[in-house]
Formats: structure tokens, sequence, C-alpha cells
């Protein structure tokens, strides 16, 4: 088997200051729980090209909002934002040379645990395509990740279908991580959307497992009229931040929404 190498990729201070906004605006916002401080490398897989560490810009300017002026990072709902940066650029994650696999090395125990979820619809903006994001914050740490276009949505374990909405799913599939608390008995994740999405690309979500460290969500897609099976484009942002002492660590997935159903 080969196993391709990695690659980086980042964003400047200056392009990253206008998305921080549309990170943090982004969704329904739930209150954090406890979690520490910890430090990880983060590659984006893709074959026939060189390894290099990640290194995360610190934000510190005001991020300007789409919409409207937005507050400076460190008076966002999020907090001080401490690193933001692109994890894997506008791609089709299925594509073999560029597959959408995001890896940290980061230490556990203790394992991310998720704590809160959300989405929001994003309009063209000067240059920048529309797109629809779904975003997952974490405690400790980022996890590895793997993106990928698939037909249904499988449960983790069992094997059974899940059903949703849409004429296909986008699987998000994080390793070392877990959507439960340290003993087990409750869910971890205090803030998320309902189920329906409703969006024009994005129309339903689900969870597919929590397993083992292994936690899987598929996110129902309606393709573009004309396009069944096109290959969309998605992308990665990471952002840590911290408020109240509690370091978070969300990574948004945005879908290309740039041609009308």
């Amino acid at each position: 088997m080969n196993i391709p190498r990695t690659i980086t990729t980042s964003v400047s201070v200056t392009s990253a200051a206008g998305l921080l906004a549309m990170l943090a605006a982004c969704g329904q916002a739930g209150q954090p729980v406890a979690g520490s401080p910890s430090s990880a490398t983060t590659s984006v897989a893709a074959s026939g090209q060189p390894s290099t560490p990640a290194q995360s810009p610190a934000v510190s300017q005001p991020a300007a909002s789409i919409a409207s002026p937005s507050p400076s990072p460190s008076a966002s709902a999020s907090g001080s934002v401490l690193s933001f940066r692109l994890a894997y650029p506008w791609h089709w994650p299925n594509d073999a040379a560029m597959p959408g696999h995001v890896t940290h090395a980061s230490p556990v125990p203790p394992v991310p645990e998720l704590v809160q979820i959300r989405v929001g619809s994003h309009p063209a903006a000067s240059g920048e395509r529309a797109y629809e994001r779904i975003s997952f914050t974490f405690t400790n740490a980022f996890p590895s990740y793997r993106l990928e276009f698939a037909g249904k949505l499988v449960a983790d374990p069992g094997g059974k279908a899940i059903p949703l909405r849409g004429q296909g799913v986008l699987d998000i599939v994080f390793t070392g991580a877990q959507a439960h608390t340290a003993d087990g008995t409750k869910t971890s994740v205090i803030s998320q959307p309902a189920a329906g999405i409703g969006f024009q690309r994005m129309t339903d979500y689900a969870l597919g497992g929590d397993f083992e460290g292994v936690l899987s969500y598929g996110v129902g897609i309606a393709w573009p009229a004309g396009h069944a099976g096109q290959q969309l484009p998605v992308r990665a942002y990471e952002q840590e931040t911290v408020a109240g002492g509690q370091h978070r660590y969300t990574v948004a997935i945005d879908i290309d929404a740039s041609n009308p159903l």
C-alpha cells in the first residue's frame, strides 16, 4: 500500500481575518466545557509532496464579516483566537492524488471530546464562492479526520445504512476523538442544530458512529441540477480559541454551493 506523504497549507493573516468572523458566527453557539491546552502538528495528506510542519498564524487584528462589521476575535463569542489556518484547500476529497485527509499528532489521553456542532450558509461575495459550512468543536486538541463523498452513511459498528435526505453523503470521520464523556455515561455534545439542515447543498446530517476513538458523521448532499455525482469541492479550516481558560479546537468543513439546484 502506498502511504501518501503530507503537505501543509496555510492562509495569511490578511486573508484569514475576513474568515474568522464567519467561523465564529456560523450557526448556533453553545457554552463550552472544561478542556486543557495542547499542541499538534497538522498536515494534509496528498501524494507527491514534501512533508513540513504546519505553522498556525496567530490572528490579532479585527475580523470583518461579509454581511456586516464584526468585533475583533478577542471580543467574539468564541473567545480569543490563538490560531487559524486552512487545513485542506478547495478540492474534491475523493481525488486519490489529494485525498481529504488531515492528520494531527496530539497526545492522548485525554481524547478530544466533541462539545458543539454548528451549521451556516454563506452567499457568494467578492472573491468568494457561495458555500455551506458544518463545524465541529472539540476539547483538548484537534483530532485527525477524513472527508469523502459516498452513496450512503453506514453505521459504525453494525454496518446498517442510516437514511439521510439528499442524493449523496459527505462522510466526515474523526480519529482519536469521541462524542461521549470519559465515563461513557452520556454525550459530550452540549449544542447542535436540528438534524434537518435544509440548506441548498447540505440537507441533513446524522451521527454515524462513536466507537473506540472513531467518531463519524454523515452530511446529506443535494447535487446541482443535472449534475448528480458531480465532483463537488470542499475545504477545511481549523481554529483554536481560548475563553475563560478553556481551549477549544474547531474544524469547519465547507461544501461548494455555487451551482443552483
